[in-house]
Formats: C-alpha cells, structure tokens, sequence
C-alpha cells in the first residue's frame, strides 16, 4: 500500500467509503487501510442515519446506516467531542462522522474525531459524492485486470483480495443500490411510486410519537385506494433510503 501522509500542520483527507464496502475491508498495515475497491488511507468521512447509542466500557458505541449497509461507530475519553456528540444525539438522526478506521472485536469500526448532526440533503450528497469516487476506483481495478492500469493502490487491492469482473460487478450494484435512494427532482425516480411513498410519509407524520406497525400502516393505506403489495415497498424503500427506521418494538419510525 502506499503511503499517506497528511499536509503540512493538518489532518489527512478523509476518504468516502459505503459502509458496505468497509464491512468488506480486511487488509490493515498499521494505521493504514486499503478497501476492496483500491481505497488506501487512515481516515474516513461517513454519512448516515444514525439508528442506536449506548455505552460499555468507558466508550460510547453507535451504529449508523447508508445505503449499503452498517458501520459501527466507537469514541472513547481520546474522543470525548464525539463521545459527547453521540450521548446528545437522539436516534435515528441523519449524522456525519470523520475519523480512524480500524479493526477490532466487533468487526471494523469508525473511531471519530467528529460527529455532527446532518440533513438528508447532506446524506444524500455524500452518495453522490462517495458513488462517484467508488465507481472511479473500480474502473482502475477494471483497467488493472486488462492489463491497461498502473494504479499501485488499485493493484494491491487486485492482489489483496484476488478481484475478478463478476466481484467487481457486485460492488458495481452495491454503487447502483445506494443511488437509487436518493431522491431524484420531480419524476420519482429512483424512489418508491410517489402517491405510496407520499402516503406513508403523511400517516407517519400524523401517528403519536411519528411511529406505527407496519401492519397497521398497511391497512390504513388499503383505506385509501394503496395496494398492500405497493404499500410494503414504499415502507421497504423508505427504510432502505434512511428515512425510516424500525426499532426493537417492531414499529416504522419516521426520522
């Protein structure tokens, strides 16, 4: 892996990653990470729904959400701005966290150094953002293996996890899932058929505590002309896309 060093009196740049990609990472050297997709270096910029926080051993514990998957977030006394960040935090909650990647116990986890609440204008142009530059790395993996490529991150990622077109094409997907939700203009498209979508928006908007079951949601949506089949994938979609959320209780949250 190449080395990284950061500028002159600052930290180093983040790198954007999905979160499925990082459950995925397993070659560390060090401080330093490199990703299935050709991604080399010690910090990460995350953004996501922030779905659960608690304590254990004198650390703060979270999970947050994209597209693709989960990231588990831990800060300790070393990061007791983010530590603090989290306990106020009340889930879910869009959230966007810069920090250490490293591998523990628990699987690999983000150590913060920030952690701030967030917009899902913020969450979504991270998507954007983070499938741009994931795409970018995949097609230099892709040139690698045609023998065209001679981007040394991206053959050491060829190397490390012995890629090939069909798993490259996997995170290809996993790229084309996490922009599908985000929401497109005015066309829908992209997103769950607008009136469903709408629907459930409006019923979770008008439950107590912005929660109800989904059976219930459901139902009441049959009332009003929605099919259960195009109801269940409004809900499915909305989750998928972070702006729900489904606790411990079984119920949809709207966040």
């Amino acid at each position: 892996m190449n080395e990284r060093s950061g500028p002159p009196g600052g930290l180093e740049a983040a790198v954007r990653l999905f979160a499925g990609e990082l459950a995925q990472t397993r070659i560390f050297e060090e401080d330093t990470f490199l990703s299935p997709t050709g991604a080399c270096g010690r910090r990460v910029f995350f953004a996501g729904a922030l779905t659960a926080v608690w304590t254990g051993e004198g650390r703060v514990y979270a999970r947050a959400a994209d597209p693709t998957g989960t990231l588990l977030l831990s800060a300790g006394w070393r990061e007791s701005e983010a530590a603090s960040a989290l306990q106020a935090a009340s889930p879910p909650a869009f959230v966007a966290a810069s920090g250490r990647v490293v591998q523990g116990e628990m699987g690999v986890c983000l150590v913060p150094e920030s952690v701030v609440l967030a917009s899902r204008q913020v969450r979504d142009t991270w998507v954007l953002r983070t499938a741009d530059l994931t795409l970018s790395r995949i097609e230099a993996v892709m040139d690698l293996l045609a023998g065209e490529g001679e981007d040394q991150d991206a053959r050491a990622a060829a190397e490390q996890y012995a890629l090939t077109p069909d798993l490259l094409s996997e995170y290809v997907q996993m790229v084309k899932d996490a922009l599908a939700s985000v929401h497109e203009d005015e066309d829908g498209e992209g997103s769950a058929p607008l009136d469903a979508r709408a629907l459930i928006v409006a019923l979770l908007e008008e439950a107590p505590g912005r929660r109800a079951a989904e059976a219930d949601l459901v139902a009441a949506a049959a009332e009003r002309g929605v099919g259960q089949a195009e109801a269940e994938a409004a809900i499915e979609r909305l989750m998928a896309e972070g702006d729900c959320y489904m606790p411990s209780t079984g119920q949809v949250r709207l966040i």
